[in-house]
């Protein structure tokens, strides 16, 4: 069995979600950045997922960058996962190590594409307005996030995007601060499934908040969406947690160890 989890907003939080000094919840911080701490989860969620992780294989798979995954101390020190998959499905880490295989498989799909970064960077710049787009940045060669003041970006724009990415095979999702635009062969669940067959696990639980996460949880055995996250939205015919906030990740996690049964 596989339990392959979105991270941010599905199994760790940042103090948004809570006050570090005021909660009676025992939380304890995961990810240090710049000397700041940034992301928590409860004690509780980490006991249990310590425990699903003797039971079945844990995969964390995240939009982060490699970077950016590596500065999550409790899967450097306590829990070592031996994949992880970053860059939305673009890379597959095997102890650590891109695994090669998919990386090359990955750039395969890009160089094959119809519609390259470039052709959606100029979109972008052709349209977007500094009042409200603070950057655009490139992760590595998959994908493309903007960083905005969601208060004022046009809904009509973001409509605009939504359905021009669409148009192009590609994924379109607004999330507070970050606007991703990611090509539809870049995504979660086909970066799971391959180490899914790689291993011989057919049985896959899965986990995740956002619009990204629904290959995941739609095409899992069994998949679960945050209450709080932005895909329970409209996509409310999918299984949503009781709970909200760092106490869905007890949640979550507690499910899946039921499944096992």
């Amino acid at each position: 069995m596989i339990f392959a989890s979105d991270l941010d907003r599905t199994l760790i939080y940042s103090s948004k979600f809570f006050d570090p000094k005021q909660t009676e919840l025992s939380v304890r911080n995961v990810e240090v950045y710049n000397g700041k701490e940034i992301s928590y989860m409860t004690e509780k969620a980490i006991q249990l997922l310590k425990e699903l992780s003797e039971q079945m294989m844990f995969i964390p798979v995240t939009t982060r960058t490699v970077e950016q995954y590596s500065r999550i101390s409790l899967f450097q020190e306590e829990i070592r996962p031996a994949y992880a998959i970053t860059c939305n499905g673009g890379v597959v880490l095997k102890d650590g190590k891109v695994d090669r295989y998919w990386e090359e498989f990955v750039q395969t799909k890009i160089n094959d594409s119809h519609t390259s970064l470039e052709d959606v960077k100029r979109k972008i710049e052709k349209t977007a307005d500094p009042v409200w787009l603070d950057s655009i940045r490139v992760v590595d060669h998959f994908f493309i996030y903007l960083l905005i003041k969601p208060e004022l970006a046009p809904a009509e724009l973001m409509n605009e995007y939504s359905e021009w990415a669409a148009e192009r095979g590609w994924f379109f999702s607004l999330q507070g601060r970050k606007v991703y635009f990611i090509p539809g062969f870049v995504n979660k669940w086909d970066a799971v499934n391959y180490l899914s067959e790689k291993e011989g696990k057919k049985t896959v639980f899965t986990a995740g908040d956002s619009n990204l996460d629904v290959c995941l949880v739609e095409k899992a055995v069994f998949g679960l969406i945050p209450k709080h996250g932005e895909a329970a939205v409209r996509n409310a015919h999918l299984p949503l947690t009781q709970t909200e906030g760092l106490i869905a990740a007890e949640e979550i996690i507690e499910t899946m160890l039921s499944k096992r049964l």
